[in-house]
């Protein structure tokens, strides 16, 4: 290291001068000299001849023969100054054999036999032999002389410490020469000794330096060396933590040395690598990641690495210290992990908070997927056409700019699909770890045993940053859960701390209000951390079966404030029906649809629900239930008026089931009715339906689709809503006609101020069924869809009688009925001439009606009244939307649902293709 001499004592630069630092250009110059042709290789005989000429000299003075006056002293401290100069010069050129004999023959010039001479401080006889024996050491050890070298250190340290607590010695010289010695101490492996010197040397320059006025660049420069050197003993020792402690303060130092550090930092890399147990080159990395050293400011590319234990500890330490690194690039090809999978979880949730809690880094790449650490929610993606055309600001597009609010439930729904199993245990730390959703929706993402685990392990993981939340509502459908991946999910809630309730029993009377029941987020801030997962949906993972879900029902069963469970279609039967311990929670919702219970299984569901209190909602569609299954849940349904979902859709009931359920439902609490596609078809069964409606006050939405009564079903139905509180009525695909519609209405159905909706789709009611609908329905409608109901341009004077004679009707599904361009014409032109307070649609359905470009232009006038407009798979053209945004009259639209037209660029060129060759053909 080379700096200017300006500003430097005499005493300090001699101290430097014989140390790696070089003050000005004298030992530089010095070494050119004894390398030209007169010294080079060669003894310097008359320099040789002065030096033993002044140790003559200093032989009279002790004799008295020469006066030992300040002029003498002077005299003689130059000679041997400058003979060592000459040595050192020789060892410079790599001559270190000389430079070690003209030490040893100046060796008498440094100490007197005359106790008066030695013993005068301004002689400074110790100061020059220890001058010497450090040049005489430096040259025995690069000849590996190390003894020799040894003993000239043990002498020149005893000649520093000789005062005791009175140092004789300037501070400086000695804490290089301790130095030097625990350098060499080093070299023949005397480690342990050699430490406490090293340790020692560098104590001093601490305090030294902090009094001492020497240039900024010398002091880091010793201070890097002095690391250097103890972190290396360090790592002999197997001193793992230490060493690395000293090299990241070596580091720390070579920052202010920039360039001139004499490579310093490269061996402080080395010795680093050596004791954090990682690869040169990965350290190297680490080093420029946490500077922003490197052509790539700002990146670190970690996929090259093999994500070790040792490597995530120094990425955590460099994401908890860096203020530049914005990106950090993950993905590794190889899936054979080498280490304890608990331990490797615990080391990646680590990870993952480094890289949530570090402020500085702006995006994660996690096997090609962009995430932003804080807000992993949201997608990183290239705008669409839409987006970047010219009347993008026209439309409303989510998550745009950063304006996008968070979400309930975080969907990554597929979006791990194609990772292996160790990137989307990365993947899914993260996702966990930085949470700020309600939710996490983890579905389709080939999830199996190996990365569960870490899903586990991040979700029990009760140390959470302080920005992020616990996720309450796990969706995990259609993945590789099989038995043990099953029992592995289940120790999610071996964590959980739940606060103590007393137990709600099954026979008491005494429920709780709505209100008052248990909810998760109204707990008080200091119990957040101790809230575990409280809705869980593993529906569609086939290979659970019934040990799988056995595993799953135990381990919820230890956390009382569970409260959702969803599990539909996972090869569920009879067998795994037994789902003790459920009445210990809160169970709100059970959902097991798609599974073949049986009716065994449905009978002993049942008696395990009558236990469960707080049951709101109960699914069970095509789970094989019959007739003996109906009957079991006619006796849960009027013991338990907790209940107030339920549905038993795609079953086969038929009729006499049919009879048993409504018997049940009609004694009950319930608000919503489920019995779609049950193959209920008599006039009895639907006259069974009838009194359940009459008689069950509460219920509230009732759906039959899929049941194709006998001809007085539709009767039955009617004559029973006016004397029921329904609201809500489902009547999909039942094979109802516009006479069907006649009988329906004419029964009372229209006289009812209550239903406000009505779903109708897959009915074959025609123009003339939607005719019997606009003059008859409720006033009171809100809600209707006729989708795929055969309907035609025809129905134009028909829509607008039905929309102006419904003043509260706010939606309404016209898809997949022909009704052409200009189907919806007198509708629009009647809205856009009355005042906005006449009519309340805001939501209107279009989809596969046959628009064209014509007819989607033409609904631009009632675009600045609706805030959903659904328009798929109606063949408009770019063209078409053009001239739609030219209008500018979306001014409440929140939603333009496009899918399945031809809009794009592809369709833009496919129109100017088909245009230029139609005017050649011309």
């Amino acid at each position: 290291m080379k700096i200017p001499k300006d500003g430097v004592e005499d005493l300090l630069y001699e101290i430097m001068y014989f140390s790696p630092v070089e003050l000005g250009d004298e030992r530089y110059t010095n070494k050119l000299y004894f390398q030209t042709e007169i010294y080079h290789r060669t003894w310097p005989t008359l320099m040789a001849d002065r030096m033993s000429h002044q140790i003559e000299k200093l032989k009279h003075c002790e004799m008295g023969i020469v006066a030992f006056d300040d002029e003498f002293r002077k005299t003689h401290r130059e000679a041997v100054i400058g003979h060592c100069k000459m040595a050192l010069a020789y060892l410079d050129a790599r001559e270190a054999r000389i430079a070690m004999k003209l030490c040893e023959q100046c060796m008498p010039a440094t100490k007197s036999s005359e106790p008066r001479l030695q013993t005068d401080p301004n002689a400074e006889f110790d100061f020059l032999r220890i001058i010497a024996l450090s040049v005489l050491a430096c040259a025995a050890r690069r000849v590996k002389f190390f003894q020799k070298a040894i003993d000239a250190l043990a002498e020149a340290k005893s000649l520093c410490l000789a005062g005791g607590d009175s140092i004789q010695q300037h501070p400086l010289l000695i804490a290089l020469t301790l130095l030097n010695l625990s350098a060499v101490l080093g070299d023949i492996d005397h480690d342990e000794h050699g430490l406490r010197w090293g340790l020692e040397a560098l104590a001093m320059m601490y305090n030294l330096f902090s009094t001492l006025e020497l240039p900024e660049m010398v002091q880091a420069y010793y201070l890097s060396l002095a690391c250097h050197n103890a972190a290396l003993l360090n790592v002999k020792l197997g001193r793992w933590g230490d060493a690395q402690e000293l090299v990241d303060e070596g580091i720390e130092f070579t920052k202010i040395l920039g360039e001139n550090d004499d490579n310093l930092r490269s061996k402080l890399i080395t010795i680093g690598a050596q004791a954090k147990h990682v690869p040169e080159v990965f350290l190297a990395e680490a080093v420029n990641a946490l500077n922003g050293w490197s052509e790539e400011r700002g990146v670190w590319n970690l996929s090259f690495w093999d994500f070790s234990l040792f490597e995530m500890k120094e990425v955590i330490r460099v994401l908890q210290s860096t203020l530049t690194l914005n990106k950090i690039i993950i993905d590794q090809k190889d899936d054979d992990r080498r280490y304890e999978s608990s331990v490797e979880n615990i080391h990646l949730s680590d990870l993952m908070k480094a890289v949530v809690g570090c402020h500085c880094l702006e995006i994660i790449t996690i096997a090609g997927i962009d995430f932003y650490p804080r807000k992993v929610w949201r997608r990183v993606k290239k705008r669409g056409f839409l987006e970047t055309r010219w009347y993008a600001s026209a439309l409303n597009f989510a998550e745009v700019l950063g304006g996008a609010q968070t979400p309930e439930t975080g969907n990554y729904d597929g979006l791990l699909l194609e990772l292996n199993h160790f990137m989307k245990k990365v993947a899914i730390a993260l996702l966990v770890v930085a949470n700020e959703t309600e939710g996490i929706n983890l579905s389709n993402n080939g999830i199996n045993l190996t990365s569960i685990s870490m899903l586990v392990n991040a979700l029990s993981d009760a140390e959470r940053l302080p920005r992020t939340r616990p996720c309450r509502q796990l969706i995990l459908r259609s993945n590789d859960i099989g038995v043990a991946a099953a029992q592995e999910l289940a120790k999610i809630w071996d964590a959980a701390e739940p606060p103590v309730e007393e137990e709600v029993s099954s026979g008491s009377d005494e429920f709780a209000d709505e209100d008052e029941e248990f909810d998760p987020t109204l707990e008080p801030p200091e119990r957040d951390d101790l809230m575990g997962v409280t809705s869980l949906d593993v529906s569609h993972n086939t290979a659970i079966g019934d040990e799988g879900f056995q595993a799953i029902v135990h381990g919820i069963s230890r956390y009382n404030c569970f409260k959702v469970l969803t599990a539909n279609a996972i090869s569920l039967t009879a067998g795994g029906c037994l789902m003790e311990g459920l009445e210990q929670t809160r169970l709100d919702t059970l959902s097991l649809n798609q599974n073949n219970l049986g009716c065994e299984g449905v009978t002993k569901l049942c008696e395990v629900l009558a236990r469960c209190a707080r049951l709101r909602v109960l699914e069970l569609e095509g789970c094989g239930i019959q007739q003996e299954g109906a009957k079991a849940l006619r006796e849960l349904l009027r013991s338990h008026l907790k209940l107030q979902e339920i549905s038993v859709a795609h079953n086969k009931l038929c009729d006499a089931g049919a009879i048993e359920f409504c018997s049940g439902v009609a004694e009950s609490s319930l608000k919503s009715v489920n019995l779609a596609y049950n193959e209920i078809v008599s006039d009895a069964a639907s006259e069974s339906v009838g009194d359940m409606m009459r008689s069950c006050h509460s219920l509230l939405k009732l759906v039959l689709s899929g049941n194709t009564f006998d001809h007085m079903g539709p009767s039955h139905i009617g004559k029973a809503i006016e004397h029921s509180r329904v609201l809500t009525l489902q009547l999909e695909e039942m094979g109802l006609t516009a006479d069907s519609m006649m009988d329906f209405l004419d029964q009372g159905a229209a006289e009812t101020q209550d239903l406000q909706e009505l779903m109708l789709n897959k009915n074959p009611i025609g123009d003339e069924g939607l005719a019997i609908i606009a003059e008859s329905l409720s006033i009171g409608l809100k809600n209707l869809r006729i989708s795929h109901c055969g309907l035609t341009h025809n129905s134009q004077a028909i829509l607008l009688s039905l929309v102006s004679l419904s003043p509260n009707l706010q939606r309404l599904d016209l898809s997949y009925n022909d009704l052409g361009p200009k189907g919806c014409a007198d509708m629009v032109k009647w809205m856009d001439q009355n005042d906005k307070e006449s009519f309340s649609l805001c939501f209107l359905e279009l989809s596969g009606c046959n628009l064209t470009d014509e007819g989607f232009q033409l609904l631009v006038p009632i675009m600045g009244s609706l805030r959903y407009l659904g328009v798929r798979d109606n063949g408009i053209t770019s063209a078409g939307l053009q001239g739609v945004m030219s209008a500018n009259k979306m001014v409440k639209l929140q939603t333009l649902d496009l899918e399945g037209n031809h809009i794009g660029e592809q369709a833009r060129k496919r129109k100017r293709r088909s245009e230029a060759r139609t005017a050649r053909s011309h």
